[in-house]
């Protein structure tokens, strides 16, 4: 189900979705049609890549002119098929930080490889990734069969020594375990067979390591979580495939976002329903394409039915080498899912091909960013040939050259057109450049009353003061921080959900204000006690805004007032130093009013 490599020539068509009873997945017909070319060579391959894609792997006069002092800050894993070829030639090995040679294919029966093109050995993209200090995996695959493998201990033997021979020959760092389309029957023998070959792993280097490939949906619970998450290194989720060469609708690969409500499986429910299974963020790795899927269709709309006589997957560089059907004319947003796609005539039948672009593929990354999960796993490196866009948008996510992004739509999981889901806990932060703060004007919000909330932090984690707590509709309006960081926080429970918070981010420049040593005063009734040793209670019946300044006139608060007639200012909640305050109060009528505060022992 992973890994389409797509071309004008080859159609592929098996039913791989999300492993499915009875599919015959993706990777098992490619793996069947490649095996049948009898091609063995790099070269060779690289010429199959000229006729499918229109370019040789290795452009290298492509390259991209990137840093190569950046510090990757998160696992980048790659798998790379062999049918690539030479494609290596060209990859930022200092923008990957694993490569994993695709595949090992095990026979069930008897554990040995039984693909032709396997060339772990003496491929010499091994030798160049470990010489440029990657580790280097071992992809092993198996699409059926699984019953067989079970009960047989002398396969699963044999598997298991093939293993640890084929990574001491070549120093190799790991394997990962690709068995697709098992089911709930698989799951108590997987456990006990990934048990041993996790000890067997140990035993000749306890360095080894050892990583399982999960499935978008995993419809069967085929994984008992909590027993994987004590064995593996990593888990790589193949976040692809939700609408696939048999749907009966056309739609992303990849689907950020809900894109119809009759079938609500996104990659943001993924992520959360392998967390609350019991996986470990750090070690989740989320795969993404570097292709698409295009079908025949019967409109031009969206959503639109397939006709069931065309489908075939797409690369990036397929796409990029044929401008003609994938023109900027014929490209489209889907606002929904956050999925480009294109529609155009084919004689005349309607095709549509959703595919991610930098922009929307640079939003899944934020969204690994947001969860706090290990990284990304690509499907599949080499997809990519003859560009540099998108290995600028991995220095420009996981690096420590990442850009601050000042201007940006911030939406909860469910994006900004669907209801956020169960069961969600997350925090990140926001950042702004030196001498500016974050500033966050929250255009919509409503949660579950009581259950779901957003929590906003004045810093850079949830040991920073606490600016407020919002639940049901009460909107935090617009939130300023007081320096460079501002730290978001959501939890959602296990029922009832809506349509959760829309807000932009912008950075401002910190405030220092002047000319705060004249004031004119505001009615007692407005706040109280002053001074105070804590807490000001604050009437805002006919207030809109106010901002909060130390004695120097920087500023510690900004906070916009909706609806509530009442504010509790927490002084110690800021972390500031007892002293003098300046309270700027902006009323109904736009008058502007200043009120000395004391904040004392």
């Amino acid at each position: 189900m992973k890994h389409f490599i797509l071309s004008c020539l080859l159609i592929f068509c098996g039913n791989a979705f999300s492993q499915d009873a009875g599919f015959k997945s993706i990777m098992q017909e490619q793996s069947e049609y490649y095996g049948s070319l009898n091609l063995k060579t790099d070269a060779q391959f690289d010429s199959l890549q000229i006729a499918e894609n229109g370019i040789a792997p290795a452009n290298k006069g492509l390259e991209a002119a990137l840093s190569p002092t950046c510090t990757l800050n998160k696992k980048v894993y790659g798998w790379h098929p062999y049918w690539v070829g030479t494609a290596y030639t060209a990859y930022q090995w200092n923008l990957l930080s694993d490569l994993c040679y695709f595949s090992y294919d095990a026979s069930p029966s008897t554990g040995n490889n039984t693909n032709a093109s396997f060339a772990w050995t003496t491929a010499s993209v091994v030798t160049v990734a470990k010489n440029n200090g990657k580790k280097i995996h071992i992809c092993a695959t198996m699409f059926s069969g699984h019953s067989t493998f079970w009960a047989s201990s002398t396969a699963q033997t044999t598997f298991i020594n093939n293993m640890v021979s084929l990574l001491n020959a070549r120093g190799g760092d790991g394997v990962n375990i690709d068995f697709e389309g098992m089911g709930s029957s698989d799951n108590v023998p997987f456990i006990t067979f990934m048990t041993n070959l996790n000890n067997a792993l140990n035993a000749a280097n306890p360095n080894y390591k050892l990583s399982v490939c999960l499935y978008a949906v995993d419809w069967s619970t085929a994984f008992n979580m909590p027993a994987l998450n004590s064995i593996v290194d990593d888990f790589t989720i193949m976040g692809y495939a939700y609408y696939y060469s048999g749907s009966g609708q056309a739609g992303p690969s990849d689907p950020l976002y809900n894109f119809q409500t009759g079938y609500n499986y996104t990659l943001s429910k993924t992520v959360t329903y392998y967390l609350k299974a019991g996986a470990t963020a750090s070690k989740l790795l989320l795969g993404l394409p570097y292709y698409g899927q295009e079908w025949e269709v019967t409109a031009n709309t969206l959503p639109s039915s397939t006709t069931g006589n065309f489908s075939s997957s797409r690369t990036l560089s397929y796409i990029n080498n044929n401008p003609t059907p994938y023109s900027a004319a014929n490209k489209s947003w889907d606002g929904t899912s956050y999925t480009p796609y294109y529609t155009y005539l084919n004689s005349s039948a309607w095709r549509q091909c959703f595919i991610d672009d930098v922009y929307s593929l640079g939003r899944r990354y934020d969204l690994v960013n947001q969860r706090g999960l290990g990284g990304i796993a690509i499907w599949a490196l080499g997809y990519d040939a003859g560009m540099t866009s998108y290995w600028t948008l991995l220095q420009n996510k996981f690096t420590d050259c990442a850009p601050l992004v000042c201007n940006d739509s911030i939406f909860d999981m469910g994006g900004p057109m669907r209801n956020y889901y169960d069961s969600e806990s997350y925090t990140y932060s926001l950042a702004a450049p030196t001498g500016s703060v974050v500033k966050l004007q929250f255009k919509s919000f409503g949660t579950e009353q009581g259950y779901d909330s957003l929590f906003l932090y004045n810093g850079p984690s949830v040991a920073s003061p606490l600016i407020g707590s919002y639940t049901g509709t009460n909107s935090p309006g617009t939130v300023t921080s007081s320096g460079q960081n501002l730290t978001l926080r959501f939890k959602s429970d296990g029922a009832t959900v809506t349509f959760g918070f829309k807000a932009v981010k912008s950075c401002t420049p910190q405030t220092v204000v002047t000319g705060l040593n004249s004031y004119e005063e505001v009615d007692e009734f407005l706040l109280y006690p002053n001074p105070t040793t804590r807490k000001l209670f604050l009437n805002t019946a006919k207030i809109k805004a106010f901002e909060l300044f130390d004695a120097q006139g920087k500023l510690i608060l900004s906070k916009e007032i909706d609806f509530e007639t009442e504010f509790i200012l927490d002084l110690a909640a800021l972390n500031v130093n007892k002293g003098l305050f300046i309270l700027r109060l902006h009323q109904d009528n736009n008058a502007i009013q200043t009120k000395k505060i004391i904040y004392t022992d």
